[in-house]
């Protein structure tokens, strides 16, 4: 065995006590990544179609740190890898630093990184890795290295440690008690996967206390959060498919009541919640607070009641495309917060600077508001994701393909566009589509929204087209909805809609409308016509 194998193994069997050994000993996705270092040519700024997903974190002595994941293709895929860029002016100026790429373009990725700063002042960045020929997520393991010297421009790094299985999105919390507790979801692959994870050491062990069940039909990434509360409960706020779900603990996370609808209602994607200095809570999501909107009006609220009620609203991004904030209040008082814009075309990393009275006012009375910071701008990369090989379905048991007699799909607000490569597929999210079939290249879509629930018409009485995965691809497949509405598999091979694994492969479904007819459909699904 090679002494590279054989550390990365013994690191594994120090440093894994949430994960199984035998796992770990047999996939490299639960392995130490390959490369953890200074960025390399094919990793600059220059050569990124995808930039997105950041976290934040400031130094006691004020300097900046930020991480996102990037990629040379457009889209979530075996090419992404996790970047680290520092400020040491208060964010005119940024340096990338560090990058962590399990395998330099294999089929692991890392993505979904997190910045925090512990309470005794070391820095931690921690990043999720999976490997992409996994049919939906596969086996998924969050590590993290640190640093004690996070005021340092070029600070030393620890060797990589995981803390357990899953995906890590929002900043982990120090309760009242001391102990340090992890927001690790699992996703959809099981129930009760938002979990609560604790280490009463200092990350030198961590174990699961408890988990909150998200149901089956709502469920969808997490990405969830906890705040204690001043009676001492834990509340927790986590993604699904509605919006923002909530549950509260009284016992220090061991168990959950039942997942409810919270009050505050938002687009599925991640938010931002922290205690602040004063002891209110910030709050940063899309719209206003009465409002579920898309990724936009990215806003900033203020709770003085410990989140019963919210007020203010500091609009920090009003445009579409806008999404994922992350942040910190500084022992200034300043906060910082980061998110991202439209990852696949402008692909900017930015960041809002202001003070807690600015949010509570709704406008700028501290003089230290700045907003649309440029943290990182991506350019270049290539049009489409190149994968390993893998098998698409031929689906020669559908039905032939119809196109005699066109038919058109309309929906409310929404402009027809045309199906190329290149074109953005949803109003909510910015996914671009990286294949097309001969057989649709005279296509039209509607680019309705990836999440939620949709109703269109048929216009035109004639065939008209959806592309979804098959249920073996992907849990949020249409391909049921529409066959209950009469539409049938057409047989053509499936199609990788917008890069990454398998589970975006779609097969295109057809159905022969009548003027007026109306379609019901949930996530997610591409509308097509021939105009």
């Amino acid at each position: 065995m090679k002494t590279k194998t054989m550390l990365a193994l013994l690191t594994v069997l120090l440093f894994a006590p949430l994960g199984s050994l035998c796992a770990a000993a047999e996939s490299p996705v639960l392995q130490p990544p390959q490369y953890v270092g200074a960025p390399k040519a094919e990793q600059s700024v220059t050569n990124r179609a995808f930039t997105g997903i950041p976290s934040m974190a400031v130094a006691p002595k004020g300097r900046l740190w930020a991480t996102w994941y990037a990629g040379v293709t457009p889209g979530e895929d075996h090419n992404n890898y996790v970047v680290l860029s520092t400020s040491g002016d208060g964010g005119a100026t940024w340096q990338e630093v560090l990058v962590v790429d399990p395998d330099a373009g294999g089929p692991l990725r890392t993505f979904d990184p997190e910045l925090w700063l512990t309470p005794d002042g070391r820095l931690m960045l921690m990043w999720a890795q999976r490997n992409c020929l996994d049919r939906e997520f596969g086996p998924l393991g969050v590590w993290f290295i640190e640093t004690s010297e996070p005021d340092a421009a070029q600070p030393k790094w620890s060797a990589p440690r995981r803390i357990g299985d899953g995906v890590m999105m929002c900043k982990p919390l120090v309760l009242t008690s001391g102990e340090w507790v992890f927001p690790l979801s699992l996703w959809r692959e099981r129930d009760h996967s938002a979990e609560l994870v604790t280490s009463t050491d200092a990350c030198k062990t961590f174990t699961v206390r408890g988990g909150c069940n998200v149901p089956v039909a709502d469920r969808q990434f997490d990405e969830h959060m906890f705040i204690e509360r001043k009676d001492g409960s834990l509340w927790l706020l986590v993604r699904t498919k509605y919006g923002i779900g909530e549950s509260v603990s009284a016992d220090r996370g061991k168990t959950w009541p039942e997942l409810k609808p919270s009050s505050i209602l938002h687009t599925p994607s991640r938010f931002f919640i922290t205690r602040l200095a004063s002891g209110n809570l910030l709050l940063i999501k899309h719209g206003p607070l009465e409002t579920r909107t898309g990724r936009s009006q990215l806003t900033a609220y203020i709770s003085k009641d410990d989140g019963r009620t919210w007020g203010g609203g500091l609009l920090l991004d009003e445009r579409n495309g806008v999404s994922y904030p992350d942040g910190q209040q500084t022992p200034g008082g300043l906060i910082r917060i980061i998110y991202d814009y439209n990852r696949t075309t402008d692909r900017n990393i930015l960041m809002a600077t202001f003070r807690e009275e600015d949010a509570a006012a709704g406008k700028d009375v501290s003089g230290a508001v700045k907003l649309r910071q440029l943290v990182s701008k991506g350019s270049g990369g290539k049009e489409k994701a190149v994968t390993p090989k893998q098998p698409v379905n031929a689906n020669a048991n559908g039905e032939p393909l119809r196109v005699q007699k066109p038919g058109t799909l309309a929906c409310e607000g929404v402009q027809p566009k045309l199906f190329e490569p290149g074109a953005k597929m949803f109003s909510d999210r910015d996914y671009i589509v990286a294949e097309v079939p001969d057989a649709l290249k005279a296509a039209h879509f509607l680019p309705v929204t990836l999440d939620g629930k949709k109703t269109l018409a048929c216009q035109r009485a004639g065939t008209v087209f959806f592309l979804t995965p098959q249920p073996d691809r992907n849990r949020d497949t249409q391909s049921q909805a529409l066959m209950d509405q009469g539409f049938e598999k057409v047989a053509l091979p499936e199609v990788r809609l917008f890069g990454g694994g398998p589970n975006n492969s779609c097969t295109l479904y057809q159905k022969d409308c009548a003027a007026g007819e109306v379609i019901n459909l949930g996530k997610w699904a591409v509308p097509l016509f021939i105009p």
